[in-house]
């Protein structure tokens, strides 16, 4: 379906005519390819609104990880991949000024417009016009307490001066991560500067909105970070580190105090976000790196955050931890200590890999393998696994480790801490 055709669909989707047609596809088995089949045979619906009936559908049930009213609101597949979930979308939000109106360049399907909504009007502009539909529809669909202005347009031909003129006070940057190949093939743009617009178009907005979010993807090289006088978080959920942010001016104020910008990574913080708990963040803080040692009765697995805005050291320095070689990210310690920003096992014993050893030692500690953790080695989980059943059923769970020590690859059984 071309692009002016999907968001015409959209757009018919949207009305009350839509709404049936969803709701009569929503009656129908799961199945994509039955509903197809049922809404042509039985409703006098033309194949195109079908299929976009059916594909939104599935989009919504693959959405609810995401937002939390899913099966209301309206999506296209790559604006549904790129969107910022509701977590993360709330909490960014929150570190804009409450009551300002906020600029949203390339908001996708709107998920950081409806966020931002909830502090102040927000204009939300798109090139694609499926985009700007969904970021319409979305707005619609939920009770924000300020509107939402969709505007289909190429954000870098507006007039950002006239935009400042008339009120706006920040804006948020999200540029497209897609980029089409020599066949017109969408692919995934590894570079920055790739990037729809090119991440360099940020400084145009940065001359208009001193108060200026950039979202980028958590992959993003160092190198490609270093121009831009930007505080640097990355952000994990659930365990992932799902993005990368850019604070530019007073929304910098907000995170943690960091040591003047000397060296790669120096201007990086890392926040996890968790469950019923708020979020915490760790800033760079002078330390030494932490010395090495063989596994002793902990082991900690940094969060991914922590991990890519390179703050290994700092969290060794805060459990007294020591590290299991030194390019390798699994850090040990004798005491149990509690932080957001590592998992802790306990471990029930190490040794140097050997398929054989490793079997007969779970099955003497009664255990089963109930997850394989590796890193720094050229093993397949999933084979290994079917070659390591540990203990019969009935035992108790193990997680097993594997990794390296001075350069030779060690094998930990160990189990979640408490």
């Amino acid at each position: 379906m071309s692009p002016d055709a999907l968001a015409s669909a959209l757009a018919w989707l949207h009305t009350q005519a839509g709404s049936a047609l969803l709701d009569e596809a929503a009656r129908l088995p799961a199945d994509r390819l039955t509903r197809l089949t049922r809404l042509r045979r039985r409703y006098p619906y033309p194949a195109d609104l079908a299929a976009a009936a059916v594909e939104l559908l599935e989009l919504r049930r693959r959405a609810r990880a995401k937002f939390a009213q899913a099966d209301r609101m309206f999506f296209t597949g790559e604006g549904l991949e790129q969107s910022t979930g509701e977590v993360i979308a709330h909490y960014r939000a929150g570190r804009f000024p409450a009551g300002e109106a906020v600029l949203d360049a390339c908001c996708g399907i709107g998920g950081d417009a409806l966020a931002l909504a909830e502090r102040g009007p927000v204009l939300a502009v798109d090139r694609v016009p499926a985009a700007a539909v969904c970021t319409r529809a979305n707005a619609e669909a939920l009770d924000l307490p300020h509107p939402v202005f969709a505007l289909c347009a190429d954000v870098t031909t507006l007039d950002l001066a006239r935009l400042r003129a008339g009120g706006i006070r920040a804006a948020f940057f999200d540029p497209s991560r897609r980029t089409e190949d020599r066949v017109g093939q969408r692919r995934r743009a590894r570079a920055a500067e790739a990037y729809t617009p090119p991440l360099s178009w940020s400084e145009a907005l940065r001359a208009h909105f001193p108060s200026l979010a950039v979202k980028v993807s958590p992959a993003i090289e160092d190198a490609a970070l270093r121009p831009y006088p930007a505080r640097v978080e990355f952000l994990s959920d659930r365990g992932e580190c799902k993005e990368a942010v850019l604070w530019f001016g007073p929304l910098t104020e907000a995170l943690p105090e960091t040591p003047a910008r000397h060296t790669e990574g120096e201007a990086y913080c890392a926040t996890v976000l968790r469950p019923g708990s708020p979020p915490v963040t760790l800033a760079p803080f002078p330390c030494d790196p932490p010395l090495l040692s063989a596994p002793r009765a902990w082991l900690y697995e940094p969060d991914p955050a922590v991990l890519r805005a390179h703050l290994v050291p700092q969290v060794a320095a805060l459990l007294s931890a020591a590290q299991l070689d030194s390019q390798i990210a699994y850090l040990t310690a004798d005491a149990l200590t509690a932080s957001p920003f590592a998992a802790a096992y306990r471990v029930l014993d190490w040794m140097p890999f050997n398929l054989k050893h490793m079997q007969s030692r779970l099955k003497s500690l009664g255990r089963y393998v109930a997850a394989i953790k590796k890193r720094g080695v050229p093993l397949e989980p999933e084979d290994l696994r079917k070659r390591l059943t540990g203990a019969e059923a009935g035992g108790t769970p193990a997680v097993v480790v594997l990794t390296r020590r001075q350069e030779k690859p060690i094998a930990l059984l160990c189990e979640p801490a408490p």
